[in-house]
Formats: structure tokens, sequence, C-alpha cells
């Protein structure tokens, strides 16, 4: 009884501090078409609503400049850009949802809509959103969507890809792609990258951040897939040939067992300038654009094996049911996400847009990065999509890689043993989630 009584007060103090929408009258605006950034502007009513916001860098500055430009062009609207730390998010979303006094909008991820989508407003009782869809790259689904419905709007991606010593390459004299049309081959990499290592330009070959999320850009470029309609798929013999050739990748000693062994750091041993590649992502530019002083380093295309793919994440803004402001709501997070204000945001954060028609934004930094990353990301595979739109899957899957790989590369369990026990927990969350019988 007691804890009862402790939950309920909880969630009324966390009500009372994200309470989200206040406004001069009291029902909110008619339901309508509100897929042009003016729709907002079609009332009187004076409306101030709480935009829950967390920060890796310097996105509340420039979201803060998006909210005040927002603002001007309707002064009936006042926003809150509320920041709290990400660990406590999605908790704190809960609570104040369960105390009846939801946020108008927040910030989030796919874990956010996982938890919380049935709180979420459907966009597609405001606006048209098959033709939002067609605005977005198809390996980003899982960012907006929970089942048939769009619930958020994402704001922007991060994408799997190799960073490479540019020096040391130069040094050993061998070229990198330099274009879509002309990336490596597993295999022509494989070759290329002993070159440089014995060329004694660089101590190791290649360093890859971790075994779940990084290296299942490996696995989907070998045809493979954690799962699909059917249920675990990392047995089948394109996962395997995936698996395989990481492995031996490892054995040949070409890749630094001990960031996965032991958690070594990846982006350190990068640094240092005794590694030639690094299999990481868009989230590294900013970091290694202002520590790496002492050589020259760039972003190529990764390898390709039957195809070529990338790895998506990113986040998302979203509206809740009940506020009394979900038409304004829903105006805003479609205006700050539309184009032009979705590539100020993007390219003043350094971030890739999810946008299709962001794809060439000029950033002030390491452009041509960011275009690789971009291209990578419009060549996601629709496995990565399927894998990721089983909400809270990946996190059962990823905690099995982040497990297992460790043990195959000490040799204590093989690579069939280890897709079959990943394949067994995939099973086991797709039946209890109702995917398969």
């Amino acid at each position: 009884m007691k804890k009862t009584m402790a939950l309920a007060m909880a969630a009324c103090m966390a009500g009372a501090a994200l309470a989200g929408c206040s406004s001069s009258a009291s029902s909110a605006a008619p339901v309508g078409d509100s897929s042009t950034s003016t729709a907002a502007s079609s009332s009187d009513k004076q409306v101030t609503m709480d935009l829950i916001w967390w920060t890796d860098g310097n996105e509340t500055k420039v979201m803060q400049g998006l909210i005040d430009e927002y603002e001007q062009l309707h002064p009936n609207i006042k926003i809150n850009l509320q920041e709290i730390a990400f660990n406590d998010l999605n908790t704190k979303l809960q609570m104040s949802i369960a105390g009846g006094e939801a946020p108008a909008m927040s910030r989030g991820t796919e874990s956010t809509i996982s938890q919380l989508h049935d709180a979420m407003v459907d966009f597609g009782d405001y606006i048209d959103t098959d033709a939002l869809q067609n605005e977005y790259l198809e390996s980003v689904e899982y960012l907006y969507k929970s089942g048939d419905e769009v619930v958020a709007i994402p704001t922007e991606v991060t994408a799997n890809g190799m960073i490479y010593n540019k020096t040391a390459f130069e040094a050993a004299g061998v070229e990198v792609p330099t274009g879509p049309d002309d990336v490596w081959t597993w295999d022509e990499f494989k070759e290329d990258l002993q070159k440089v290592v014995d060329s004694g330009a660089v101590k190791y070959g290649m360093v890859i951040d971790n075994p779940s999320h990084r290296w299942a850009t490996i696995l989907y470029e070998f045809g493979g897939s954690l799962a699909n309609e059917n249920g675990g798929n990392l047995s089948s013999p394109e996962s395997m040939n995936a698996i395989n050739f990481t492995k031996g990748l490892f054995d040949d000693g070409l890749a630094v067992s001990s960031i996965w062994l032991s958690g070594e750091d990846a982006n350190n041993l990068f640094r240092s300038g005794q590694v030639a590649v690094h299999i990481a992502g868009t989230w590294m530019v900013q970091n290694y654009d202002e520590n790496i002083k002492d050589f020259e380093w760039g972003v190529t295309y990764m390898p390709k094996g039957t195809t070529r793919s990338s790895v998506p994440g990113g986040k998302n803004i979203t509206a809740f049911k009940g506020t009394g402001c979900e038409q304004e709501a829903v105006d805003f997070i479609t205006w700050v996400t539309a184009q032009e204000q979705n590539e100020k945001y993007c390219k003043d954060c350094l971030y890739v847009s999810p946008r299709k028609d962001n794809a060439n934004i000029e950033y002030p930094v390491r452009a041509e990065a960011f275009a690789v990353f971009a291209n990578e990301l419009a060549n996601t595979v629709p496995a990565a999509g399927f894998d990721m739109s089983m909400a809270g899957y990946t996190a059962v899957a990823y905690t099995d890689l982040q497990d297992y790989w460790p043990e195959v590369l000490a040799g204590t369990l093989t690579p069939e043993d280890m897709a079959a026990k990943v394949d067994a927990d995939t099973n086991e969350f797709m039946k209890d989630k109702g995917y398969i019988k």
C-alpha cells in the first residue's frame, strides 16, 4: 500500500515538473490538415507548450534558435525548452503520463517509441503521413513509426562507417575508394589493409567499436541479419559468412581483439595514430576533427559483401495525447523538421539528416565525410530496418553479441554455437511479442 501511494505521489510530482501545455482557451484547435508550416497561425489562442529535451552537444542552442524563429512567426505560441538528463528521459515521461500531466512534446529515440507509443499522438490524425513518409529514408522508419502509425518525426540520424588514417594509407601507397561506385569488396579491403600494416606506417590494422551495433554493419553487408519474419536468422549461410569473415580478421591479427575482449578504448587507440581504420560512425567526426593533430584522417566508403549497408541510429520529436494542444504541437514539429529548418539544425549540430532532400548539406567542417556517411545511410538494407523495428529487440540481440563474441574470439565458443544461442533468444522474444508462433 505504501509503495503504491509513493508511486502515485512520484507520478504527480513528475507530472507537475513536466506538465506541458497551457492556453487561454479550454479546448484545442480543430483537427485538420497541418501539413503546411503556417497552420498554427490560424488561431488567436495563446498557447504555452513544454518541449522536453536533452543534449549531446550544442543541440539545445540550435533548437532554441529555431524555437525563437517559430515564436516570431506565431506570436500566440510560447515553447519552453526543458532540458533533462537523457538517462532520466523515459522514466520521467512515464511518470508524468501516469500522473495525467504529459508534456506537449519531447525529444526521443526508438526506445521512447517502444515504451510510450500508446501515449503519443497519431500524426495521421493531423497531417498526410503518406506524403511525410516519402520525405524520409526507408531505413529510419523505426525512428518514427509504431505499427502503421506515425507517432514521431525524425530530426537526425547517425550512420556507421569507416574512418581511416589518411597519412598511413598514403605512406603505404594504398588508395581508398573515391566514390560509391568504386568501393572495396571485403576481400580487397583485407588485402589492402594488410599492405598498410606491412608497410610499417601503423601497428594495427583496424578497430571495431563493439561486437553489436557496429559489427552489424558487416552482418548486413554479407546479406545476413539478426532476424527475419520467420525468427532468428544468425545461423543462415549469409550471416555465418559474416561471422566467419570477421573472426578471420581477428585470427589474422588485422583487427584489435582487446577492444572486444577487455574493453580497450577504440577511439583512443585510433587517435594515437597506431591504427589504420576505425569502424565507428558520424558521432566521431567532431571529436576527431578537434583532437587529432598528429596525422591526417578521412572517411571512406565501407567495403561491400553481397551488398552495401550501414546501421542507422537517431532521434525524433513526438507529441503526446491529452494535453489540449496536440494540434499546436504537431504544427511546430512539422515546421521544425521541414527541409529548411532541418538543414539548419543538422548543419549546425553536425548531424546527418534523415530527410531525402537534405542529403547534400554543406557542413562547416568535414563536409566530404558527412557526404560519405549520408551515402552509406541511403544504401542501408531493409534487413537492418526489420531488426530495429521490433521494439526492444535490439537490446536482447546486442546484449547477446556483446556477451558471446568475446567467447568466440577466445576460442571457448564456436561461431555456430554463438549463432544458435542468439537465434534461440530471438525466437523466444518474437514468440513472446507475437511476431511468430
